[in-house]
């Protein structure tokens, strides 16, 4: 199991996908949505900036995606990946109307899910997709807790 990354190390991280990305309409500039009051989204900072079309191609050269597509979010994602032993997937798709959003396989590798986790369940729509991961547990962080609990009632258990 790898050792999760501090916190305070990485330069700059992704939003955590949420389960409300699917409702959430469609992708705004993160300066528009935090003059609004609210926070960005994971899809506003995918949308708008980074610098990747749904186009691009994961080019089949080892386990990184192109560093240029992530602007300065390249060191966090560099580091998932090698954590990961995979390539991010390109997080953005065309809509049915052409436009950009989020990609349900980007925000799956995000969570640390196993690729298809989610996004191969037959008959999930694009925003159920989003839903669902948004909802759920990075397992890396999981298991970090659970190993750490245990750690702690194995030595209360030892001074009883």
């Amino acid at each position: 199991m790898a050792r999760l990354f501090p916190r305070d190390r990485a330069d700059k991280l992704f939003k955590t996908p949420t389960a409300n990305l699917g409702s959430n309409g469609s992708a705004q500039h993160p300066d528009k949505r935090k003059a609004g009051g609210h926070g960005p989204t994971l899809e506003d900072e995918v949308v708008f900036l980074l610098n990747v079309t749904p186009e691009d191609e994961l080019p089949d050269d080892g386990p990184h995606s192109p560093a240029e597509w992530w602007g300065e979010f390249a060191p966090a994602v560099y580091r998932w990946e090698k954590i990961r032993q995979t390539a991010a997937p390109v997080p953005v798709i065309r809509g049915p109307r052409g436009g950009v959003k989020l990609n349900p396989e980007f925000a799956e590798w995000l969570m640390g899910l196993e690729p298809g986790w989610v996004t191969s369940v037959p008959g999930l729509t694009h925003r159920e997709k989003l839903e669902r991961i948004g909802n759920g547990v990075v397992p890396h962080q999981a298991y970090a807790a659970f190993r750490d609990l245990k750690a702690k009632l194995d030595a209360a258990r030892a001074e009883l």
